[in-house]
């Protein structure tokens, strides 16, 4: 393509944060939220789909062309019909929801789509200001201030990519396919599209290669190939990412599910496959590049360890890590994640001599990162979580400076962001918490974490439903991450009710890798539904037991103690965690679950062990529940005279 047709194409595609709100019929639609509102209930659209109802809704009627549609909703990027025909049938489905269907879309066969509506009437700014009157002010305001802070990041992250010499282009192949079932062919090909789809979203020029494309051809960039196969009760898809000048394998995976919950699974390959080449793209492109292929395979498996970490995989991770740096010195991420592995070592490793030279190991890499590249945003988070656990203000400076600092990658970068974050939620200052979450996911919405860590913030500030929505898309793009996984287990059993709890706990021991701490879940939700002393007291053993045995994290302890009532006992669970120097995550205390806690006697002591006075004191910045008039009674006599000590 052409420069100048490149630009066109930017041009006149739908940027859905500068549509305004319109409605069709009964239909009030809000594109830059993706979601639809009809009498009070509102609902979620995937953005492609969002994108082809405003092309098709800002035509009035009139046909829009394939080739308009592509231009407008794929920015001109290789597409099959299929991938029309889909968000065709989901606008034609959505609107059969309705009794009375807010608008139609006709086939002109050959040509394009007509919409027809009743109505085709812009939001009055009047009306919208009417709507977004009715949220609280705290939410409008965090809302606003996420809005402007994402801005700033998306901006850092295309200035970024905007300098690459040689921006990675993409060619997906046809998937093959094993087996002749209407089911596998269909797979076969939704699942490159989604994947075009997923890649043009997140800036890479991508396109699907023609049917008769063999394996001899040479496309430049990255090659994308698949195989779709299925056994008596699953379906697979196995993914390979080639480099194209060599057809070396840079990365594979394989992803199964059930024959039948298959429908989102080409989303989850789309998104993982969409996280590993923007990766590619940043570490072809940095300064230096790293150019070999073996170097840049072992940093795909590396930050694949690093997007779900799990205890027993650093040792491998620091294998990796290893290999990039020894081949590419001077290649800063490669520090950066060499660092990150022996930060995850010095977690895991019970001998506290060697967790300490693990430790130190993690800062000598962070900081030779940063003499080589001070925009490396990971090495600030790495920095940070080496301070001494307790002293939030030693840790925000470096996040702090991070922020100010850093541009890349984007991975690291909302880490970052997400670091920061989680520190002002330790300090109970949720709502700016929230601000930075929600930069944090925008600058990484394809990692899985961000989308688990902003559906737990949601949760934890009392707004179930976004929660609820983040983590059913969470289970849909990453149903295997142990992140979106514990996340579920989280909002379900401390936010639904007891009910609708045990039937998400149902589905997740459905999944092929159930959590044993599933059954303590629903012992505390069976104890909270039932009331029973005799019931509480078993479970309250149970939880306490599950606790030492490392089954659950402490803060899920004290967080189900203070569930059940037992105030004094959650309370104890920390001071006892303390004493016995385990890590304690201070968020816990500013839950909608723990909020009997504030104003327990215990807590000003336990507030001062965990080092939030002197947080609090130091910077004038006292938490929420006692800036917040409304929570005024939570923020007790004894807890204002030691802030104002």
């Amino acid at each position: 393509m052409k420069e100048s047709a490149r630009d066109a194409t930017w041009v006149h595609s739908i940027d859905l944060a500068q549509e305004a709100d319109f409605d069709l019929g009964s239909l009030s639609v809000r594109p830059a939220r993706c979601e639809v509102e009809s009498g009070g209930v509102s609902q979620s659209l995937q953005r492609r789909v969002m994108q082809v109802l405003v092309a098709l809704a800002g035509a009035r009627g009139s046909v829009v062309s394939h080739n308009d549609l592509v231009i407008r909703c794929w920015r001109g990027l290789s597409v099959s019909d299929d991938a029309i025909v889909r968000c065709i049938s989901m606008l034609r489905k959505l609107a059969a929801d309705y009794p009375e269907p807010p608008f139609a879309i006709e086939t002109i066969p050959g040509v394009g789509y007509r919409l027809t509506s009743s109505r085709f009437a812009e939001d009055r700014p009047a009306a919208r200001a009417k709507r977004q009157a009715r949220l609280p002010a705290w939410i409008a305001g965090a809302t606003l201030l996420g809005a402007i802070l994402a801005g700033i990041v998306l901006w850092n992250n295309r200035h970024w990519t905007a300098g690459d010499a040689h921006p990675t282009s993409v060619t997906v192949q046809p998937f093959e396919t094993l087996g002749n079932s209407s089911q596998t062919q269909s797979l076969a090909r939704s699942v490159p599209n989604e994947v075009v789809d997923a890649l043009g979203d997140s800036q890479i020029e991508a396109g699907l290669a023609g049917a008769d494309a063999g394996k001899a051809s040479k496309p430049s960039g990255l090659v994308v190939t698949g195989v779709v196969r299925d056994d008596a009760t699953n379906s697979v898809v196995g993914v390979r990412i080639e480099a194209g000048a060599t057809r070396r394998a840079l990365w594979s995976a394989e992803f199964r599910r059930r024959n039948s919950e298959v429908s989102d699974l080409p989303l989850e390959v789309a998104a993982r496959v969409t996280d590993v080449v923007n990766m590619i793209n940043f570490a072809r492109n940095a300064d230096p590049p790293l150019t070999d292929d073996t170097a840049l395979s072992a940093l795909l498996q590396t930050t694949d360890m690093i997007r779900d970490a799990r205890g027993g995989a650093w040792a491998q991770m620091i294998e990796h890590a290893q290999g990039v740096v020894a081949r590419y010195p001077k290649f800063a991420f490669g520090h950066d994640v060499l660092a990150y592995a022996y930060w995850e070592a010095a977690d895991n490793i019970d001998v506290p001599d060697r967790a300490r030279a693990m430790s130190n190991a993690a800062r000598r890499e962070a900081n030779l990162t940063l003499k080589l590249d001070p925009q490396d945003a990971g090495a600030y988070a790495i920095l940070a979580g080496q301070e001494a656990s307790y002293d939030y203000g030693a840790q925000e400076a470096i996040l702090l400076r991070g922020i100010k600092t850093a541009r890349h990658p984007k991975e690291a970068l909302g880490g970052l962001y997400s670091g920061e974050s989680g520190l002002l939620q330790n300090v109970g200052r949720l709502r700016e918490g929230l601000t930075i979450q929600l930069s944090a996911h925008a600058v990484d919405q394809w990692g899985a974490p961000k989308t688990a860590k902003l559906a737990f913030t949601y949760a934890n500030m009392g707004d179930l439903a976004t929660a609820r929505e983040l983590i059913e898309k969470g289970i849909r793009l990453w149903p295997n991450h142990s992140g979106i996984r514990a996340k579920r287990q989280f909002i379900a059993g401390f936010y639904e009710d007891p009910s609708d709890a045990l039937k998400i706990f149902d589905s997740l021991d459905a999944l092929h890798s159930p959590d044993e701490s599933n059954a303590i879940w629903r012992t505390y939700i069976e104890a909270r539904a039932t009331h029973s002393a005799r019931v509480s007291g078993a479970a309250l053993d149970r939880i306490r037991h599950a606790a030492d045995k490392g089954v659950i994290p402490r803060e899920i302890e004290i967080m189900m103690l203070a569930g059940l009532g037992e105030t004094e006992a959650a309370i104890g669970a920390a001071n006892s965690a303390l004493d016995h120097q385990q890590r304690l995550e201070a968020w816990v205390l500013f839950t909608p679950i723990t909020k009997g806690l504030l104003t327990d006697r215990g807590f000003v002591p336990l507030a001062g062990r965990l080092g939030l006075i002197r947080y609090w004191r130091g910077t004038g910045k006292w938490p929420d529940f006692c800036t917040d008039q409304a929570r005024g009674s939570e923020c007790s006599p004894q807890l204002v005279a030691a802030l104002r000590a």
